[in-house]
């Protein structure tokens, strides 16, 4: 499966226009922080684009957030969606490709 798909992804994203808005922040004007054009945060908003590490790095730092602390809670939501939904991914492999 395509990882801009998953349950995962979708929580990353939402938590980066949280970000975004809590830092007061159009599309345009975190794209301009980042170089980049305001079709490229839409893109990545509207999940039709991956957000890759070093981004998701220039993405936090341009909204002025340590980039270790928002993925901690990105990864809380991730951790959120195993115990709802499915097998933790510490779980032996048997487990999760049965979950």
């Amino acid at each position: 499966m395509n990882a801009i798909f998953t349950d995962d992804y979708a929580e990353l994203v939402d938590l980066l226009i949280e970000a975004r808005l809590a830092a007061g922040l159009t599309q345009r004007a975190l794209a301009r922080r980042i170089g980049k054009v305001q079709s490229h945060i839409c893109a990545i908003e509207q999940r039709q684009r991956r957000v890759e590490l070093l981004e998701f790095y220039i993405i936090a730092r341009a909204l002025d957030l340590d980039p270790v602390a928002l993925f901690g809670r990105a990864a809380a939501r991730f951790d959120g969606l195993r115990a709802s939904s499915y097998a933790p991914l510490n779980a032996p492999q048997s487990e999760r490709l049965s979950a």
